[in-house]
């Protein structure tokens, strides 16, 4: 393992203007298209596929709880509760169930840095703190079902009906570090921008600023968080250790997996299984928990 160095915030800081984020910050004072991705415009067809969600799923439920049972019993007016429940789910499929569209996304990969995983997870979630984001960052660490010794550091970062999701672990002896993006809407939102985009169009006060308005908090989130992405990868490269207990003011408690039976075939690492009669599959597995872990 390389000789990780450590140090406060100040030291392992991103570099700014200098080294791989000068770069980037030189490619983004290119001018580009503009992204069609942040607008909240909801079309014809997106409108007609809420409703139609929404009136299948009453017409199953009318199926079984009206018009089955008015068939079993002979009565026409054993349909009469089901009919009615029927309209409250259709009612309630369209106002509640949420559209949830792709934003952005990102990854990379960076062969022989699977240690820096718990520094550069540190790094993204003390970038975002330390820069004041004005976003909601929860940490979760799950142990991965298939492979108990490595853990999956996420973080959940919410503004508005925008969620981005930022991921580091480990894979193999590479270091997986990446974000997506998505917007969460309840159809009741969705129905409101499509009556309110019409209305507007009328009164001429649905352009092209009041989109920019819309979306602007959301561009900025993307870019702060693709930046606290970066440095976490910058941390990783450097082979600098964050420790990740006083970045986050206890370390995060890792959650298990999903529950499932010890060592299920169906999840066995096909390495192991032709290896199997001539050498047991848990001493590998021992060996290479304090590498995967050792970040």
């Amino acid at each position: 393992m390389d000789a990780i160095p450590t140090g406060g915030p100040s030291d392992w800081a991103a570099s700014g203007a200098v080294g791989p984020n000068g770069a980037y910050r030189s490619q983004t004072l290119q001018y580009r298209d503009v992204e069609l991705n942040f607008d909240e415009t909801v079309s014809y067809s997106t409108l007609k596929n809420l409703a139609l969600t929404a009136f299948w799923s009453s017409v199953l439920v009318f199926v079984l709880l009206g018009l089955l049972p008015a068939i079993l019993a002979g009565d026409p007016d054993a349909m009469s509760p089901g009919l009615l429940f029927s309209i409250v789910v259709f009612w309630v499929v369209l106002l509640a169930v949420r559209l949830n569209e792709p934003v952005s996304e990102w990854k990379t990969l960076l062969e022989d840095k699977a240690a820096a995983s718990s520094s550069a997870y540190a790094a993204i979630y003390g970038a975002l703190a330390r820069r004041r984001i004005p976003v909601s960052a929860v940490p979760a660490r799950v142990r991965s079902d298939i492979t108990p010794e490595v853990v999956h550091n996420r973080l959940v970062i919410t503004s508005g009906r925008y969620v981005a999701y930022v991921t580091v672990f480990a894979y193999g002896t590479s270091l997986y570090v990446g974000w997506t993006m998505w917007r969460s809407r309840p159809g009741a939102v969705v129905i409101g921008h499509f009556v309110k985009d019409i209305v507007g169009g009328i009164l001429n006060r649905a352009g092209n600023v009041q989109q920019m308005l819309r979306t602007e908090r959301p561009r900025a989130m993307r870019e702060a968080v693709h930046s606290a992405a970066r440095e976490g990868v910058e941390i990783a490269v450097q082979g600098i250790e964050v420790p990740i207990a006083s970045t986050f003011g206890q370390e995060p408690p890792v959650q298990a997996g999903t529950p499932a039976p010890p060592a299920p075939p169906a999840y066995a690492p096909p390495g192991h299984l032709p290896s199997a009669p001539p050498s047991p599959p848990v001493p590998p597995q021992g060996q290479n928990t304090g590498h995967w872990n050792g970040s």
